[in-house]
C-alpha cells in the first residue's frame, strides 16, 4: 500500500490477537516493525514469525501503563531507526463486572491502558513527529464506543474516549503533517473469542441479531484498515473514527437472518 514500505512503525499489543493481525498487514507492506508488548516472549515470536514476509520486525518489552517506558521506547526507536511514521495504539483490556461494583484498582487500570497510554504514546510519538515533519497515528477504538453493552462500563467509556482523543489530537497536530484516526473494530474471530465460544460465555447466536453482515470479523480486516489509514492513500483523512464492525453500529434493534 502506498507510503508503508520501510516506514518505521510501533504497533503495542502486537504479540497476539486484533494486534498481531495488524502487525502482520505492516509485514506484507514492508514496513519496519517494533512489536511493543508486555508479553515478551511472545513479541519475541510474533517478530520472528514476521520476519518471513522478508521485513525488519523487532520485540520490545514495555508496560504502557507507565510514562518513563513509554518515552524510553520511543528515544530507543528513535535513536535506533532515526525516526518514527507510524504508530498504532493497539493494546488493551476489557474486564466485566457491574458497574455498582467495579472495583477501583482494576477501573484504574482498563483506564489507563485503555485510554491513558493511548494518550502518553500519541504525545510522545507526536514529539519526534513534528520535528521530522510528519507522521500517522491510529489508535484501535471499538464498536463498544458507540455500541454499549452491560458489564463493561470502564471499557466502554474509555474506548467512546478514543474517539474523542483522536478528534481533538487531529485538529491540533494537523498543522505539523500528523495525522491521528482510529478504527473501532466489531466482533472479530480472535483466539479469545474462539475461547469464549468453546467455554459458553461467548453466544454466537445472540450477537448475530446485531450484526447486518451476519459474520464475524477477521483480524486481517481490522489490520488493512489501519494499514489504509496510516499510508498516503488517507493522506487527506485525520481525528476520524473508521468503524470496521459488519455494520453493528448502525443496527437500530435485534434482527434474524431474514429480518425483523
Amino acid at each position: 500500500m502506498r507510503g508503508i514500505k520501510d516506514k518505521v512503525t510501533i504497533v503495542t499489543g502486537a504479540a497476539q490477537g486484533i494486534g498481531k493481525g495488524i502487525a502482520t498487514c505492516f509485514a506484507k507492506e514492508g514496513a519496519k516493525l517494533i512489536i511493543a508488548d508486555i508479553n515478551e516472549e511472545a513479541a519475541k515470536a510474533t517478530a520472528e514469525e514476521l520476519k518471513a514476509y522478508g521485513c525488519s520486525t523487532e520485540a520490545y518489552k514495555i508496560n504502557l501503563c507507565e510514562n518513563d517506558e513509554i518515552e524510553a521506547m520511543m528515544a530507543y526507536v528513535a535513536k535506533k531507526y532515526g525516526r518514527i511514521d507510524i504508530l498504532v495504539n493497539n493494546a488493551g483490556v476489557q474486564i466485566r463486572e457491574w458497574a455498582t461494583d467495579f472495583p477501583i484498582e482494576k477501573l484504574d487500570f482498563v483506564m489507563n491502558l485503555n485510554l491513558r497510554a493511548y494518550y502518553l504514546c500519541s504525545r510522545v510519538a507526536a514529539r519526534y513527529m513534528k520535528e521530522q515533519g510528519g507522521g500517522s497515528i491510529v489508535c484501535i477504538s471499538s464498536g463498544n464506543s458507540a455500541c454499549f453493552t452491560s458489564k463493561r462500563s470502564p471499557y466502554n467509556i474509555s474506548k467512546a474516549a478514543v474517539n474523542g482523543l483522536v478528534a481533538t489530537f487531529g485538529v491540533e497536530w494537523g498543522r505539523f503533517g500528523i495525522r491521528i484516526n482510529a478504527v473501532a473494530p466489531g466482533y472479530v474471530m480472535t483466539d479469545m473469542v474462539k475461547k469464549g465460544i468453546e467455554e459458553g460465555n461467548i453466544n454466537p447466536d445472540n450477537i448475530m441479531q446485531v450484526i447486518p453482515m451476519k459474520r464475524f470479523l477477521d483480524v486481517e480486516e481490522i489490520g488493512s484498515s489501519v494499514v489504509f489509514l496510516a499510508s498516503q492513500e488517507a493522506s487527506g483523512i485525520t481525528g476520524q473514527t473508521l468503524f470496521v464492525d459488519a455494520g453493528w453500529s448502525k443496527c437500530g434493534l435485534p434482527e434474524g437472518p431474514d429480518g425483523p
